[in-house]
């Protein structure tokens, strides 16, 4: 993901955010191998698109590392709709490890593209925990930057109009998966209507409404499923609306 170079072109990426995601990079990589060198074990599984790494109400027991690859956790309402609670980047950290109190998965965890995924059971984090301060303060800081993600994820939902939210949602989407190029960040990921309203929880067709009116008045572009960001200063104003 790169760090958008303007050129005169009204695109600005969220500095802090891309702070953040830099340090729990960081900060999960050396985790990992801090657990290997203190021989703890981990196992790594390759997961193909819509499989499930797991479901809600299972038993958590783990923590899980997403190394390569984009999932999404999710959870339904309503009967048939489903809330996109986080899509998931190479190291960002999941699993409800259950050290206290409710000991199930509150969400379902399903692969979006081919993922590698690295599995730490509970008792091996717990070992780590008490056996190396560093791991502690390392687990601690990821928990930190993932319940930063969950508010930056709430504040979109706040509002209550579909524009608004989504003014919201797409550059956060932007500063976790966008690649810049020609001075436009392009959100690198190939998403439908129906992905978009199951994270602003909307409707569909509300959704197909707002894109069109943001693509009308030159705001985004949208190309084989892909968002292109054109006026951020645009969305950042309506996102305060």
């Amino acid at each position: 993901m790169g760090r958008n170079s303007s050129e005169g072109m009204d695109v600005a990426v969220d500095t802090s955010l891309t702070e953040y995601t830099k340090l729990q990079e960081q900060e999960c990589q050396s985790l990992l191998q801090l657990l290997g060198e203190m021989g703890i074990a981990t196992a790594e599984r390759v997961y193909g698109p819509g499989d499930a790494i797991y479901n809600q109400g299972e038993y958590g027991d783990a923590l899980y590392v997403l190394t390569s690859g984009v999932l999404k956790l999710f959870r339904p309402y309503s009967g048939s709709k489903e809330a996109t609670l986080r899509l998931l980047k190479p190291w960002d950290i999941f699993g409800h490890l259950a050290f206290a109190g409710e000991t199930r998965q509150r969400a379902y965890a399903e692969a979006v593209t081919e993922c590698r995924v690295t599995k730490v059971p509970k008792i091996f984090v717990e070992r780590a925990v008490r056996q190396e301060p560093r791991a502690a303060f390392k687990l601690m800081t990821l928990l930190e930057l993932r319940l930063v993600q969950y508010e930056e994820l709430v504040k979109c939902l706040l509002p209550r109009e579909t524009e608004v939210r989504l003014a919201n949602l797409l550059p956060l989407l932007a500063q976790k998966f966008g690649q810049s190029r020609d001075g436009l960040v392009t959100i690198d990921l190939r998403l439908t209507h129906q992905d978009l309203a199951a994270m602003v929880a909307s409707t569909r067709e509300s959704v197909t409404k707002v894109l069109n009116e943001m693509r009308n008045r030159d705001l985004i572009d949208v190309d084989a499923g892909r968002i292109t960001l054109k006026d951020t200063r645009t969305l950042a104003r309506l996102s305060r609306d």
